[in-house]
């Protein structure tokens, strides 16, 4: 639960049962003992696979050796609701026990709230933070005070991470599975305070672009322009800081690309989904100490993508030297979709063309939109909007440089993306491609964002809305008659 101080300031306070009698704290250990101890118990525990399940399987186990410790006289009196006392202890032993054996120990109720995205540890003895998708950088209840506790929890980060770290190597980074979780892990002998972690979390089904459109991140005309952009293969970068929403956003405007589609996408977490397109090639880095093992990067990712012929490229964040790899297959034809650290469009150009990405800026012109994503505080509200969209006009050989034009802007005032012109460079080029008229395209615009209205007003999950993707694709018409029966026509606006 989330309180708050007479000074305003917020704390995540983690509710469990108690282990705060010797009854209970010696259950517990003897539980454990018992599991650790039993092979066959053990497996059956690990293959719960879940707290819960685990929790099942050892309440009957918890309420016996609950039983036991009362009948040697560690309860002092005998009381009428002694059995419902042994309950609620043995209640509480399996759930801990469970929590250590399955979960992820004194931090898994942090791992099983949906609206935490980081969880932070610093060390001994002190508080574990989250970062709570409302309410931001939040201190916890929850301090890990024994340092052979944390080397346990760290340790077993480590195995579910698929990297343990050690003397020779006391920073690492993994995978928690199943979860998919990113982990970094520093040991004690880096780390002033004793071993800390940090684990950023994802959900495990993404926002959809209907979600976004409902909170408000963007509205119908910039994820109209998106499917556009996205469907005729055009390259589109989402740039913005760390915690903005840019995966977020990437993983939305994946759900416009046609399902036909050959799609390779360059991860080094996995945290794209794609649970339509079928001929879809996933790769995720791996990075190896180890002489003999070779490793597997974003550039040799993107180098294989390459060579198996995709009509869109997707790599999850690019920051070295596969920015050239994935600006040549703009370049040359394919659909790419990417994120960038930047915190404005010229900071973004200036990080492209710098070392170690080093992209030269004719490569950077083919990149048709470039739209940017922020947090945006408004009285004690956080919320993630996208506040401006960028198109290429042209590379300038003269200045070296690529020509960007602003488009859409987010007015805070009264919450609404206009148009910052009646002449897009994008639409143009779309109209081009697909061999109609400026109007036409225009038309076209104004027509999926009156459909993404209409979807939105229906409050559609995934599976209608990937539908009416498809059928949109093939009958854009009829899905717009259908939009139009029910909500009214999209209004441009322009400023």
């Amino acid at each position: 639960m989330i309180i708050e101080d007479p000074d305003g300031r917020r704390y995540y306070n983690v509710i469990e049962p108690k282990l705060d009698t010797r009854v209970r704290q010696d259950s517990l250990t003897e539980l454990l003992s018992l599991v650790s101890k039993d092979a066959l118990l053990l497996e059956k525990v690990n293959a719960a696979a879940t707290v819960e399940k685990a929790y099942e399987l050892l309440l009957p186990i918890a309420r016996t050796i609950v039983r036991s410790k009362v009948k040697g006289g560690l309860f002092r009196k005998a009381s009428p609701d002694l059995e419902a006392k042994v309950n609620e202890a043995a209640s509480a032993v399996a759930y801990h026990a469970a929590k250590e054996l399955v979960g992820y120990g004194a931090i898994d109720p942090l791992i099983r709230d949906p609206y935490i995205e980081d969880i932070s540890c610093n060390g001994i003895g002190i508080p574990v933070f989250i970062y709570h998708t409302k309410y931001e950088w939040l201190t916890t209840n929850i301090v890990i005070s024994d340092p052979e506790y944390l080397k346990s929890l760290v340790s077993k980060l480590g195995v579910k991470g698929g990297k343990e770290p050690s003397v020779a190597t006391p920073i690492v980074e993994g995978v928690l599975k199943p979860e998919g979780y990113r982990v970094n892990i520093v040991l004690d002998t880096a780390s002033r305070h004793g071993p800390q972690f940090t684990i950023r979390k994802f959900r495990s089904e993404p926002f959809t672009i209907i979600e976004l459109l409902k909170t408000r991140v963007l509205d119908p005309l910039v994820a109209a322009l998106l499917w556009m952009a996205v469907e005729m293969k055009q390259g589109i970068i989402i740039y913005g800081p760390t915690g903005s929403g840019k995966t977020t956003l990437l993983n939305a405007i994946t759900m416009f690309i046609p399902t036909e589609f050959k799609i390779v996408t360059a991860e080094d977490t996995p945290e794209l989904h794609l649970p339509f397109h079928e001929n879809w090639g996933a790769m995720v880095t791996r990075l190896s100490t180890d002489e003999k093992v070779q490793s597997v990067t974003l550039q040799a990712q993107v180098e294989a993508a390459l060579r198996q012929r995709p009509d869109v490229i997707i790599i999850g964040e690019i920051r070295s030297r596969e920015a050239y790899s994935f600006f040549q297959a703009l370049a040359t034809g394919h659909g790419g979709l990417t994120t960038v650290h930047a915190e404005s469009a010229d900071v973004l150009v200036r990080r492209l063309k710098s070392p170690p990405m080093s992209v030269p800026a004719s490569l950077i012109a083919a990149v048709r939109l470039f739209v940017n994503i922020l947090r945006v505080e408004r009285g004690d509200k956080v919320m993630r909007k996208v506040v401006r969209v960028h198109e290429s006009v042209r590379y300038n050989p003269e200045l070296d440089d690529v020509e960007l034009q602003e488009i859409i802007t987010w007015r805070p005032e009264d919450d609404s993306w206009p148009l910052l012109t009646r002449d897009l460079v994008t639409l143009r080029i779309i109209a081009s491609l697909r061999l109609v008229s400026y109007d036409e395209a225009l038309e076209d615009l104004k027509r999926r964002a009156t459909v993404l209205s209409w979807l939105v007003s229906k409050d559609a999950d995934v599976a209608l809305l990937h539908s009416v993707v498809r059928l949109y694709r093939r009958d854009p018409e009829d899905v717009y008659r259908r939009a139009l029966a029910e909500v009214k026509e999209y209004e441009l606006r322009y400023r």
